[in-house]
């Protein structure tokens, strides 16, 4: 059967948006070297792979505190190729691919934006970038954007199969990226209160999504009790709310520098610790200490203004949202990378400014692109602003839903950020962007005629 001629503009459109979507690729991929690929937590990746190709066993340290899925996939890549840039290939590939998994997405949202959104959200460099690292950004999005898909036609159509689909795909996201597991959260709201449906069907919907995403992530908490002796999805709270969280707040507290509040606050713990007698702890029982933490980490909130707590969350969700992913690419063309977390100040205003001298004494290269970067995401926000506005009026519960799933990213990181945290939301920018651009070209259309 012949296509038709729409059909074929389609093709012809899709396949502009590959092209330029490998050319950008390409300036990150042709620029890897070994040291790109050791820096962040791609060496903790990596090690439980390695573990898993030398011995078969997931039997690895760093793998208490993270989800099994990614290591595992880098596994079978590497067990058909054992080299890291074929690692890179295969990820690029998954990303190329999931183009049309954008597209579709962005089709049930508005059909008239869902070219433009998807060539925005393939020119999107903050993507692309984490797609070529071993990290989880790239191939969690995949699988995220999937399960958004499903939810999108879910809360159109309330079939059964796709409320199962959903569940399954969100299961293998938190297999991957382990704050998935919280999402629970926000498929209740959903649920509850976007759906127009009967109690007693809302409550069934759930239920069956609850069932079948806990029957998924248990088979892992499962093996961690037969190996362990516990059963827990990641062990990771210690290591967040004592290296990370706590260090914020205290910063913004005691008005003192992020490294001082670090060094501060593990010494506070440890002394914590010794004051507790428990043979739990001389044991190293990690389950215990992860509860610990807990208690501690709410014992410590408690002491601290509410100030300093909206001031560090806030500095958080800046850093996320308007951070360039500029500060990243640095690490493919050897620019000198200024640590902005080991820079002095004792408020995200003084950090940043000190962050920009700092860039501008030490890097003047570097200094006139990260304004350049900072001044173009300044304005692409202010029209994704007005797109949102936009979308907000012609699709209100997709709008809140949207919304909903940002706001659930940047509440979880709290009072961390950066550029690779906004990836799996990205595709929103991209659909506000789009409304923004449309909208803002009609008025001048307008205004020309």
């Amino acid at each position: 059967m012949l296509l038709k001629l729409q059909d074929i503009n389609k093709i012809h459109l899709f396949l502009i948006i590959i092209i330029i979507n490998l050319i950008l690729r390409s300036f990150f991929f042709f620029n890897l070297n070994d040291d790109t690929l050791q820096f962040s937590d791609q060496t903790k990746y990596l090690a439980i792979s390695e573990t898993l190709l030398n011995q078969s066993t997931f039997d690895d340290p760093h793998l208490i505190q993270r989800a099994p899925l990614y290591p595992l996939i880098i596994f079978f890549i590497r067990s058909v190729l054992d080299n890291l840039y074929f690692v890179i290939i295969v990820q690029n590939l998954i990303g190329i691919l999931s183009l049309f998994l954008i597209y579709n997405t962005c089709k049930i949202i508005d059909r008239e934006l869902a070219f433009l959104s998807t060539l925005l959200y393939s020119v999107n460099l903050n993507v692309i970038l984490y797609e070529n690292l071993i990290l989880t950004e790239g191939i969690f999005t995949s699988f995220f954007v999937l399960s958004i898909f499903f939810l999108l036609k879910f809360i159109k159509k309330q079939k059964l199969s796709l409320l199962i689909y959903l569940s399954i795909t969100l299961a293998i996201s938190a297999l991957i990226r382990p704050q998935i597991y919280y999402f629970l959260i926000i498929i209740f709201i959903i649920i509850f209160f976007l759906l127009k449906n009967s109690f007693q069907e809302k409550v069934k919907f759930f239920l069956i999504f609850l069932i079948i995403f806990k029957c998924i992530i248990f088979v892992w908490e499962f093996r961690n009790y037969k190996v362990h002796g516990n059963k827990f999805f990641v062990i990771a709270k210690e290591v967040n709310l004592i290296g990370y969280y706590l260090p914020h707040f205290d910063q913004y507290e005691y008005k003192i520098d992020l490294q001082k509040a670090k060094k501060n606050r593990k010494m506070k713990w440890e002394k914590y610790l010794s004051e507790i007698n428990d043979e739990k702890i001389e044991k190293n029982n990690l389950i215990f200490k992860e509860n610990l933490a807990v208690k501690y980490t709410l014992e410590e909130l408690k002491k601290y203004q509410l100030s300093s707590l909206i001031k560090a969350n806030l500095a958080g969700s800046i850093k996320t949202i308007l951070t360039p992913s500029y500060v990243d690419i640095g690490y493919f063309y050897k620019l000198k990378k200024i640590s902005f977390s080991s820079t002095k100040g004792f408020s995200f205003l003084e950090q940043s400014l000190n962050f920009i001298k700092k860039v501008y004494k030490t890097n003047l290269t570097y200094f006139v692109l990260l304004v350049l970067n900072l001044t173009l995401i300044f304005l692409i926000r202010i029209i994704q602003i007005y797109g949102l506005i936009i979308m907000f009026e012609k699709n209100t519960k997709i709008s809140i839903l949207s919304i909903l799933i940002i706001f659930f990213f940047i509440f979880l990181l709290g009072p961390l950020g950066g550029p690779k945290y906004r990836v799996p939301f990205e595709i929103f920018f991209s659909i506000y962007l789009s409304y923004g651009i449309l909208s803002v070209r009609n008025i001048i259309k307008k205004k020309i005629t």
